[in-house]
């Protein structure tokens, strides 16, 4: 694409756009023609990005985790990690669970719905106050009617206490979340959210298994990843 093509798309000014290109030039990060003036990703940056999702919901012990939940339930099992003011799906297993889920890999959340919240006791108190003003900064809701940090805090309380939380949308798709807080990575540290989505009736009838089943799996991946 060319520089006002990117401009346009980001709706970033042309001249702001002219400068991020030229650094991401000189970093290799991308490439330009001289002849036609556009840009074009170079392998650097495919690369970064590849070791990037490693690190994130595609490391083997993760993969291993997931397909174990996915083979042993039938369940949708994704991983949810932070990004900005909201929390998006990293990594997604579709299960053999028969009805139609609205889950996509790159999906956005708001803050604080099931996946956020579940990622939420990983942060620190100021971690939480810092990502409360960054949602309202960018017009960002905060998720399932959050309107003040106390109310934030007790839910967090809560999942940090019980050790997972469960969603049910019957409005929405129908479908239920089970969702655990999860390390991706210890080193650098990197908090994300373990989530498994199966039809409301299904989840009501094998809660019980599922949570003993998950917390079990859960702590082999933790003893694995440390």
């Amino acid at each position: 694409m060319s520089n006002l093509e990117l401009a346009t798309e980001l709706d970033v000014p042309a001249s702001s756009m002219h400068r991020l290109l030229q650094k991401l030039t000189v970093l290799g990060y991308i490439d330009c023609d001289s002849d036609t003036a556009r840009y074009s990703v170079a392998p650097r940056l495919s690369e970064l990005g590849v070791r990037l999702a490693e690190v994130g919901g595609y490391s083997q012990p993760l993969r291993d985790l997931m397909g174990e939940i996915r083979d042993r339930t039938g369940y949708t099992v994704s991983v949810w990690v932070p990004s900005g003011a909201h929390v998006r799906i990293s990594a997604l297993l579709v299960g053999t669970t028969r009805g139609a889920t609205s889950r996509l890999p790159g999906e956005l959340a708001d803050l604080f719905s099931t996946p956020g919240l579940a990622i939420a006791p990983q942060y620190s108190d100021e971690e939480i106050r810092r990502l409360i003003t960054m949602a309202r900064r960018h017009d960002v809701p905060l998720g399932r009617g959050f309107t003040h940090l106390a109310q934030i805090r007790n839910a967090v309380n809560q999942v940090a206490k019980r050790g997972y939380l469960i969603g049910y949308n019957l409005r929405g798709d129908g479908w239920a979340m089970a969702a655990w807080p999860i390390p991706v990575t210890i080193s650098p540290p990197r908090p994300g959210c373990l989530a498994v989505g199966a039809l409301v009736p299904e989840m009501r009838r094998r809660q019980e298994y599922l949570v003993d089943l998950v917390n079990g799996l859960r702590e082999n991946y933790l003893r694995k990843l440390s």
